[in-house]
């Protein structure tokens, strides 16, 4: 081993000690809040430990359960450390970070009747470890974590529920327990169900720290966090910002997206998504910029990957027709939210970059758009882009919110009666088919920007509309849905527009404010449990590659650049309510 390498392993050895010391009184007053009350579960440890380049290496200790009785910490810490040692010699890099957690919460059952009820769960939202009996040791203890993320549970994307997948369950009890201790999976097999508290250690910073383990049903297996604050929702603005910037490559095109149990590239590829990532990279870049979240260099990357995913598209995705010009997708076909979301990120450089370059191809985009609209308001959604000839006149509903919303920030930009007369006729064919009924955060984004230019009855009605019968769906719905959030911002911001118009005060009479700010908070914190915290991607093929993203736990906790987008622009406008001195059960 060379001087550097002792080196290392001896700073590594030192964090870790320290690390495990100042968590004593923390992990101890956790323990004596949730812990197993049933033998052996009272003695067990889980202990995980990751370099972030490899999924965390796991493994069980059995303690001196009196000692954590009798709030002696530092009676396990030896043990511990030799445990965590033992693991690290399975890594190429130092680790970053150690996850120590015991059971509570267990439960009995038998494996037959257990496959029936998960069944109950949807895909991948069972949260809790299974235990087996095993032949050296007295339990086989696989957390939540470590059966999400090698896809245990999973069924395939065709199956809505949780299901057991037979062959990555053996095979990860294989590598963790050892083949000989492989359970039987008779029907009549005893088995366990528990969840987990306890703590992760942060090793890889200048002074480790140490982090209360959430538990709370929804929020099992991510860092304990109290309510979000301008602050903490900054810090999660930067992280998934430099996150998303990262995924631009040399040639302007993104890494498009991973599934992380098997770190697999997702190997399709999407314009429309390209830009409007491109539009929420420049929302995280103004909020990074404005409040200096980031240092100089830092930004000077972000702004050069901007600028390489703007050029891209410029230069390879855009045809002209006419003076008109239209955004090319996969598929040689011309989509009307494509044209809708370039706008969207060109105007934003304008005014974040204070840089007109793009100005005339956002007029030339635009005017793509009001040539997609037909006599009765509506737009054709698809064209080949051989001849602008019809290949689908609706594909979905999203793309009219996002044609409309893009022309109203044109609009904003250059005050062209044309874009804002193409808005106005579209919104009398949305009011008269309903289109509120979608619920579509595009729809509120638009109807937003057109009040403050046509503070008008029937568009504020629309908005409230848009939101009427949703809140309980806004503030409930158990998969993250970062939607819901921007939704809910963009009727927030009516909302304002609205305080100033008294005469129409009434638009509201039924609806629930108050009821509505509490749905839109709880949603804004309950987007933390779809962020790639390092305790959360440590449990994954390849950590680095998707830490400090954002996922989709029901596709597999899916990072696409689309996903990240979609809480990213979230945040940036939450966290403006948060600075306006908005808290929760305000209205």
């Amino acid at each position: 081993m060379s001087d550097h390498a002792v080196q290392e392993a001896h700073v590594a050895r030192e964090a870790i000690h320290s690390a495990l010391h100042a968590a004593g009184s923390d992990v101890l007053s956790q323990w004596q809040r949730q812990h197993a009350s049933v033998a052996p579960f009272d003695s067990l440890l889980l202990v995980s430990v990751s370099d972030g380049y490899a999924r965390a290496q796991v493994t069980t200790l059995t303690v001196d359960v009196s000692a954590l009785r009798a709030g002696q910490w530092e009676v396990l810490v030896p043990a511990l450390e030799q445990a965590i040692t033992r693991l690290q010699r399975k890594f190429g890099h130092p680790l970053v970070g150690c996850r120590i957690e015991w059971p509570f919460a267990v439960r009995e059952g038998r494996w037959g009747a257990f496959k029936q009820e998960l069944m109950r769960y949807k895909r991948s939202y069972f949260r809790s470890g299974l235990a087996f009996e095993g032949k050296r040791e007295a339990r086989l203890l696989l957390s939540e974590m470590e059966l999400n993320a090698n896809a245990c549970l999973y069924g395939g994307h065709q199956v809505g529920h949780a299901q057991i997948n037979q062959a990555h369950l053996e095979r990860y009890l294989k590598a963790r327990h050892g083949s000989s201790q492989m359970p039987s999976f008779a029907d009549e097999m005893p088995m366990w169900s528990f969840a987990t508290a306890g703590v992760f250690l942060a090793l890889g910073g200048e002074q480790p720290s140490h982090h209360l383990l959430s538990t709370q049903p929804r929020c099992w297996g991510r860092r304990e966090t109290p309510p979000l604050t301008p602050a903490s929702t900054a810090e999660l603005i930067a992280r998934s910002t430099r996150f998303l910037g990262r995924q631009v490559q040399a040639n302007g095109r993104y890494v498009y997206g991973y599934f992380p149990c098997f770190n697999r590239d997702i190997g399709t590829y999407n314009i429309l998504r390209h830009a409007s990532s491109t539009y929420a990279l420049l929302e995280g870049y103004e909020s990074c910029l404005t409040q200096r979240l980031l240092d100089d260099e830092q930004l000077r990357q972000l702004h050069g990957q901007i600028d390489r995913a703007l050029e891209s598209l410029r230069d390879r995705d855009i045809i002209e027709r006419d003076g008109a010009a239209y955004v090319v997708d996969t598929g040689n076909i011309i989509k009307l939210g494509a044209n809708a979301v370039a706008i969207l990120a060109l105007v934003k450089y304008q005014q974040v970059m204070d840089d007109d370059r793009y100005a005339a191809l956002a007029d030339a985009l635009a005017l793509g758009i009001v040539r997609m609209q037909e006599a009765d308001g509506s737009f054709v959604h698809v064209l080949n882009a051989a001849d602008l000839s019809l290949k689908e006149k609706s594909r979905i509903i999203y793309y009219d919110g996002e044609a409309a919303f893009a022309l109203m920030r044109l609009y904003g930009q250059t005050r062209n009666p044309q874009w804002l007369a193409c808005v106005v006729k579209a919104f009398d064919y949305f009011i008269d088919n309903g289109h509120e009924q979608a619920h579509d955060h595009w729809l509120a984004y638009c109807t937003n920007e057109l009040v403050m230019y046509r503070p008008e009855r029937r568009y504020f009605e629309f908005a409230v509309r848009n939101v009427a019968g949703y809140i309980d769906f806004i503030r409930d719905r158990i998969t993250t849905f970062p939607t819901l959030l921007e939704l809910s911002m963009a009727f927030h911001k009516t909302l304002l527009t609205l305080e100033q118009m008294p005469e129409l005060a009434d638009v509201l009479d039924g609806l629930d404010i108050d009821a509505f700010y509490h749905a839109l908070h709880t949603r804004a914190n309950y987007l933390q449990n779809g962020f790639f915290w390092p305790e959360v991607a440590m449990y994954f093929k390849a950590p680095h590659t998707v830490q400090d993203g954002f996922f989709i736990r029901h596709h597999s906790f899916r990072v696409r650049i689309d996903d990240v987008e979609h809480y990213l622009s979230g945040l940036v406008a939450y966290q403006q309510l948060l600075l306006a001195g908005h808290q929760a059960g305000s209205a």
